[in-house]
């Protein structure tokens, strides 16, 4: 109760009458709001994990992931949650938090948070990592993959597992996997997308992460901005953005198609979704529950690696029918848009290192 009752007596004093400047006041207040929400949260989980896992004893795993509730990723936990809890008749129990609910939105300290035990496993796109470590800017290189076939082969590979996990450890955490999150897609308010140049101008919502900043300025000239995805759909409504990018399957989930009306299909950035471990939380497990939890996260990541090809082209056509302008660009067109941004592979051999970009662009069949 300490967190709360601090956290009101200091937003009413950020917001009391007579304050020198209301932006700011607004501003601090919704600085204490979040902050205050990620120490209650720590709090919260602090009070409630059971640590060890000996015998009969309850162990809670506190999972978050960066999505709505029904999200693929949302889904993919539920999966998880059910795999481990049956597996070990109800001794292990998962908890879910969606949107990052345990770092108050904040997608660098739900990281904090991974590392300091306080959150036990964590799903995310791997560049979230990268205010760790640049090598995680990878996985957002555009046009990768030239299709979803190459992506599974990238998730699946043993070697990619065996060096991207290294980047893990080094940050005190464990890789359980990768799977594919869908082609994050262009939407907007304005118009229709067919070449690099209609974006010039355009206000992106981008995550915080300098690759999609450097790609959609540098490359596209948009205008983009960095925030965090639970404020993107209020900002699309308000339209202190015109678009966003995400996954067809996140655009659904979080009903977008209510602000947006256009999507276009340019397939160039190919994400993937990673959960990562406490290395904390793994050292208190036993060796036979260490392995359960890596055997359902496998599982579960390949029951999400399914639901989306199932039901990614039936998640289009229902937008369709909805009323969104949905453009499928040619193969011609999404050429335009490497050739485009073609220059930023070399923007980045230098901070995450040309052996990476090897085994990112082909290295993995080998």
């Amino acid at each position: 109760m300490y967190c709360v009752r601090t956290y009101r007596a200091q937003a009413a004093k950020a917001q009391r009458p007579g304050a020198r400047n209301e932006g700011r006041g607004k501003y601090a207040f919704k600085r204490l709001k979040k902050a205050a929400a990620v120490i209650c949260a720590a709090a919260m989980v602090l009070s409630m994990t059971a640590c060890g896992s000996a015998g009969d004893k309850k162990v809670v795993l506190h999972f978050t992931h960066t999505q709505s509730p029904g999200s693929i990723s949302d889904l993919t936990a539920q999966e998880f949650k059910k795999l481990v809890e049956e597996r070990s008749d109800g001794r292990i129990e998962v908890s879910i938090y969606s949107n990052c609910g345990l770092s108050g939105g904040d997608l660098t300290k739900a990281i904090e948070l991974v590392q300091a035990g306080n959150i036990d496993i964590h799903s995310c796109a791997p560049p979230n990592i990268a205010n760790y470590d640049k090598k995680f800017y990878s996985f957002w290189l555009p046009f990768l993959f030239p299709n979803s076939d190459d992506l599974l082969a990238f998730c699946h590979s043993d070697k990619v597992h065996e060096v991207v996990n290294g980047w893990c450890n080094d940050l005190e955490m464990e890789m359980l996997g990768i799977n594919n999150a869908g082609s994050r897609q262009i939407s907007n308010s304005k118009k229709e997308i067919t070449k690099p140049e209609d974006l010039k101008g355009m206000n992106i919502r981008v995550p915080g992460a300098n690759i999609f900043i450097d790609l959609y300025r540098n490359y596209f000239g948009a205008n983009p901005t960095a925030m965090d995805f639970s404020e993107v759909y209020t900002s699309l409504q308000q339209k202190t953005i015109d678009g966003q990018e995400n996954p067809i399957a996140v655009f659904d989930s979080s009903k977008f198609a209510e602000v947006q009306q256009y999507v276009t299909l340019w397939d160039g950035v190919r994400d993937t979704t990673i959960w990562v471990m406490s290395q904390r939380t793994m050292e208190k497990l036993s060796p036979e529950d260490q392995a359960l939890v890596k055997e359902c996260a496998t599982e579960a990541l390949d029951w999400g690696n399914e639901y989306l090809a199932q039901n990614e082209e039936a998640i289009i056509q229902k937008l369709r029918d909805g009323g969104t302008t949905i453009t499928a660009l040619t193969d011609e067109q999404k050429a335009e848009f490497q050739k485009a941004c073609a220059g930023i592979y070399d923007d980045y051999a230098q901070s995450v290192g040309q052996d990476v970009i090897d085994l990112f662009t082909g290295g993995y069949k080998e």
